[in-house]
């Protein structure tokens, strides 16, 4: 297929809807014209995070008062119950006593941020997460969800927190210094969040399809492999990143510790 040509440029009424966009709007970064297949692409990704979990909860009601016993087969539920206690697992360790208040949120992004990242491996299709709307509208959920609840469980104290990190009297003198940058930092966020996963996407597809077009049997294999741990190990970044920022956001005293943002960032 051409470049930017995908199954799902063949759906009814689609190029009609392109042709509007590209003659009546522009987006707001670059003026380009708006696109609509990452629309498209991520409403397909979650499709498929709907569907799944639909199958999940069904095997669930199969099993009745037997669904703390696992199936004795390979299943979607055996397979998201061992992700999600991982996953769990690790909120837990971050956020404290709370995660089980903010998982649903996050194990929802995982699927999601994981089904959009390998939909990019599929011959034919593109993933809606080399988009930058995709990505920074993913970051700005985040962003928006972790003050949000900051703000619930601290209410101004959660502003404060930004003006006097350190939590001591004497923290108050530098909150013209340190507000600031707090500001900044945490501006910065839902943009790090969406520049990484995108970039990271653009980078590893693009090197996918150069050796498709190349050498299409047998060469591109190892490629393939490489490709799916790049979109596991992004979609883990984001998520741990997002971990992070809840539980800083909601921990019961600010000033006692710090989580080492810059070793989640490595």
């Amino acid at each position: 297929m051409e470049h930017g040509v995908t199954w799902l440029s063949f759906l009814p009424g689609y190029a009609q809807l392109e042709h509007y966009l590209q003659q009546q709007s522009h987006g707001i970064l670059f003026e380009s014209a708006l696109s609509i297949q990452h629309v498209l692409s991520a409403m397909l990704s979650a499709s498929v995070v709907i569907v799944i979990a639909l199958l999940a909860r069904r095997d669930l009601n199969q099993a009745g008062e037997n669904g703390i016993i696992p199936d004795d087969r390979i299943s979607i539920r055996n397979v998201l119950e061992v992700v999600f206690s991982a996953l769990y697992g690790q909120m837990k360790s971050i956020i404290g006593k709370d995660a089980a208040r903010y998982f649903p949120v996050i194990a929802a992004l995982s699927l999601f941020i994981f089904f959009s990242n390998i939909m990019g491996l599929i011959p034919g299709f593109s993933p809606p997460t080399d988009n930058w709307n995709t990505t920074f509208a993913c970051g700005g959920f985040v962003f928006v969800y972790y003050n949000f609840h900051g703000l619930r469980t601290h209410g101004m104290g959660h502003i404060a927190h930004m003006a006097n990190p350190a939590g001591e009297w004497w923290g108050w003198f530098l909150a013209p210094l340190m507000f600031p940058i707090e500001l900044v930092s945490h501006c910065a966020r839902p943009f790090s969040l969406g520049v990484r996963l995108a970039a990271n996407m653009v980078g590893d597809h693009a090197v996918l399809f150069a050796f498709l077009g190349l050498v299409p049997v047998l060469v591109p294999l190892p490629f393939l492999a490489l490709g799916l741990m790049v979109c596991l190990i992004q979609t883990l970044v984001f998520i741990l990143l997002s971990m992070i920022y809840i539980g800083m956001a909601v921990a019961d005293a600010h000033g006692e510790e710090h989580h080492d943002e810059a070793a989640a960032h490595a």
